[in-house]
């Protein structure tokens, strides 16, 4: 059957009333979704509704999420190609019922493999139904900014605990801490999140694998021909997207590559983060980190102007804890800026073996506690400005 004769189409930008989440890229008229939890949000009547997605790759599968009225419905990867997605069918109890439905991204940008791309061209309804099916939107409360690792990526919250190879399957954001405090602000959000990097090293002492050189950009991290075409490499134009809130789950990853061995890169050159005989930390590395810590909310409050930027911090392990917040709060007093903070978060450490989640990473029932406990700091920052 050819879908697109059934449908009334529109190009994925022509309908104001289709919200777009997330850095995007154009490509050929449509949407270029490069990072986690990027796509759009309608509030449809029509009796359903289609997208067309692009989507390549060569390894690492992208899959996306349909969520109805606030709660996930289907999860799928993407096949290769230009193709037709049924995305909401309406019951028949409720064909004058209109549904707010968002299709979002489910897996990271993945520059592991240069091929990995997607893209909504357009979006379709049945005939009979035009642009008026797209009802307006009610205005978000706030905009909020996620930058981590693979805690904001969402890595292991899906797959059973026992699932240990890492691969893209096992990544959503259906439970993520982030995008349940997104969605219990109202807020607009956007997430910037590299599965694996740290401030100053990645989990291997990669010292490549780092978010910070990338923040400015719409999402330099994805390889790639399309993904260029598209706009990755751009600088972010952050005067079109302020944030209010920015939340930052960074330091696991360099906290681990203390504990890892040394990298060699291919110039030859050897990094590492060094601990001591006795376990601690050294303290020239250790201070290298606080100062990458410093430089970073520098960058991210050059670009964010007002917004309250809350270091958030300790679902894994709250060893490296001290050294984070010690960072932060000197920063924020040299600066004399009083919208940063740093929040320690509940542990995995108490969850129930039933609650682990996949790739040794924490399950839904600490990322439901993250969350709470982070609607609970901004609660208290709203309350003291």
């Amino acid at each position: 059957m050819d879908t697109e004769k059934n449908l009334q189409t529109f190009q994925a930008k022509e309908l104001e009333n289709v919200h777009w989440y997330g850095r995007n890229g154009d490509f050929d008229g449509g949407v270029a979704l490069f990072w986690t939890a990027s796509g759009f949000l309608a509030n449809c009547n029509a009796k359903e509704l289609w997208a067309q997605i692009e989507a390549d790759y060569d390894t690492l599968e992208p899959w996306a999420g349909v969520w109805v009225d606030g709660a996930m419905i289907a999860r799928f990867p993407l096949e290769r190609g230009k193709k037709w997605y049924l995305l909401f069918r309406k019951p028949e109890s409720a064909l004058d019922k209109p549904f707010k439905i968002e299709l979002l991204k489910d897996t990271q940008a993945m520059p592991g493999d240069e091929k990995h791309f997607v893209c909504v061209h357009a979006l379709g309804v049945p005939k009979g139904f035009d642009k008026s099916a797209f009802l307006p939107l009610a205005p978000f409360k706030a905009k909020i900014e996620f930058i981590g690792d693979s805690l904001t990526t969402g890595e292991g919250l899906a797959g059973a605990s026992s699932e240990c190879d890492w691969g893209s399957p096992w990544i959503s954001v259906r439970t993520s801490y982030a995008l349940m405090t997104a969605k219990a602000l109202g807020a607009d959000w956007r997430f910037l999140s590299q599965s694996g990097w740290g401030v100053i090293s990645g989990w291997d002492n990669d010292q490549t694998s780092i978010i910070p050189p990338h923040y400015e950009n719409v999402c330099s991290v994805a390889k790639g021909e399309k993904n260029e075409n598209a706009g990755a490499k751009k600088a972010n134009d952050f005067s079109k997207w302020q944030a209010d809130f920015v939340v930052v789950n960074l330091g696991t990853n360099d906290f681990n590559a203390f504990r890892s061995p040394a990298k060699t890169a291919s110039d030859g050159t050897v990094w590492k983060l060094r601990s001591e005989s006795d376990g601690s930390l050294n303290k020239e590395d250790a201070k290298r980190f606080q100062n990458g810590i410093k430089d970073f909310l520098s960058k991210i409050r050059r670009n964010n102007h007002n917004a309250q930027i809350i270091w958030a911090y300790g679902m894994c392990s709250a060893d490296f804890s001290e050294y984070i917040e010690s960072a932060v709060e000197g920063f924020a007093k040299e600066t004399k800026d009083t919208r940063i903070s740093f929040l320690l978060l509940p542990s995995m450490a108490g969850e129930s073996e039933e609650g682990r989640g996949s790739l040794f990473h924490p399950g839904s029932e600490t990322h439901l506690k993250t969350s709470k406990a982070l609607l609970s700091h901004i609660k208290f920052l709203e309350q003291i400005q």
